[in-house]
């Protein structure tokens, strides 16, 4: 078996090991699924498997989905659209910027047949590290899109229950400055910030920016809020700074889709009509801001990798979520003491109520190389993806950190027949089944 090249926070790749993930045949018929509504985003937890803990997933519209589509197709296939103030007539037509915007579009299809290509060989270095910016788009048309709607709502229903947590614990001491830092390891391609977007757009009332926000506070709360604020100032609405973590030079893609999630140039699709941006610069200035960092996490110095995890000292934020998306498997492949020394770092520099979320593909399993036998041969054992994050978390770290909830196996379905993607030959949305345990710092 081939040495896995170092992907110190590269997601799993998507060769053949996740061409074998895909469902192969649609779940048993039953009533219940014959009449399940096509509005709802379909996360199923199968009920054989292990599922302990409150469900945390939530749904985000398809209108929201499609969109989180648009923003892909018009970010990466072409010219990004470029940042405006957003425009409120719906029936705004593009023709007189068309030909303003014309660029050599990629050819999708070679780009993909190369990747799938380096991936079967696992040279990841190729498909990603050292990888040209047309195949790093390429790759994120390919699979982060697809893979964004179902983090979509996974996000949100994460965001959604630490924010109740957050006002449980602190009861009616409302913070001056709630913003969450969310901290992506392996999210250059681009999935969890478009997906973030979009979450944070449907967790925030109408899109409204912070003005607006506090304009709809009624009398009563304005005047408790008055006596709390003369002690520290007034208060904001919340805000998500996300700092996505990546080996490979992403910066582009990401700087496509963060100008693209601002855009008020995204076309609805096969029309020349422009729909309104997934957050508005005003909202997005005030309440979501995005950050890319090139950086190995296994290798990644520790005063690096507590910048990355907490931020500067000068901002301090009120909660923290790291998410580890079809990524950390790859991590314990690429070496398992570097991987268990990361996270072990990582708890050290998490403050109390800090969340990790890990996703990936279920039975996942590391190797460890044991060194040779009696007969000379090189021994080898295999460990379970989530066998490996217990010990590391619930054992190693014993008494710092607390399983909120775990989930062996878990399908996200897209609504297939009423989305549209339409990048290229061979490219498709695709269901995506995942293991998901969630994790608290104590």
């Amino acid at each position: 078996m081939p040495h896995a090249p170092r992907q110190g926070n590269r997601r799993r790749s998507p060769g053949p090991r996740a061409k074998a993930q895909r469902p192969k045949q649609a779940p048993p018929a039953n009533k219940q699924h014959a009449n399940r509504k096509p509005e709802v985003e379909k996360a199923e937890a199968n009920p054989n498997d292990e599922d302990s803990g409150p469900n945390l997933v939530s749904t985000i519209p398809l209108s929201l989905q499609q969109l989180l589509l648009d923003v892909f197709k018009t970010a990466l296939l072409g010219e990004p659209a470029a940042k405006s103030e957003p425009v409120n007539d719906e029936t705004n037509t593009a023709e007189s910027q068309s030909e303003e915007k014309k660029e050599e579009q990629l050819d999708i299809k070679t780009l993909i047949q190369t990747l799938k290509g380096l991936l079967y060989n696992r040279d990841f270095d190729s498909a990603f590290a050292e990888a040209n910016e047309d195949l790093l788009r390429a790759y994120a048309l390919r699979w982060s899109a697809s893979r964004s709607l179902g983090y979509a709502g996974l996000l949100k229903g994460i965001l959604t229950w630490m924010r109740e947590e957050e006002g449980n614990t602190r009861g009616r001491a409302k913070s001056q400055n709630p913003c969450t830092r969310v901290v992506s390891i392996g999210g250059g391609a681009g999935a969890e910030i478009a997906a973030l977007a979009a979450a944070w757009r449907d967790m925030t009332p109408t899109g409204q920016s912070v003005e607006e926000q506090l304009g709809n506070v009624s009398l009563e709360d304005a005047g408790t809020q008055g006596e709390k604020s003369t002690e520290g100032g007034a208060l904001s609405a919340p805000s998500l700074s996300v700092m996505a973590v990546d080996i490979g030079n992403w910066s582009n893609v990401v700087d496509r889709l963060s100008r693209t999630i601002t855009s008020a140039n995204v076309p609805f699709p096969s029309t020349t009509k422009y729909r309104p941006p997934l957050l508005s610069e005003k909202v997005a200035s005030e309440t979501f801001s995005v950050a890319f960092r090139r950086a190995d996490v296994l290798t990644i110095s520790e005063d690096d990798l507590k910048e990355v995890l907490v931020g500067p000292s000068s901002s301090p934020f009120t909660s923290i979520l790291v998410p580890i998306m079809f990524t950390l498997n790859e991590l314990f492949s690429t070496s398992m003491p570097k991987t268990t020394g990361f996270l072990l770092r990582m708890t050290e520099m998490l403050p109390a109520g800090a969340v990790l979320l890990v996703v990936d593909s279920p039975g996942s399993y590391s190797t460890l190389k044991l060194g040779k036998g009696p007969d000379g041969e090189p021994q080898e054992r295999n460990y379970p993806m989530k066998f490996l994050l217990d010990h590391t978390l619930l054992n190693v770290a014993k008494g710092k950190w607390e399983c909120v909830n775990t989930q062996d196996s878990r399908w996200w379905r897209r609504d297939a027949p009423r989305l549209r993607y339409e990048i290229g030959e061979g490219v498709s949305l695709e269901d995506m089944r995942f293991q998901m345990h969630v994790y608290r710092r104590l």
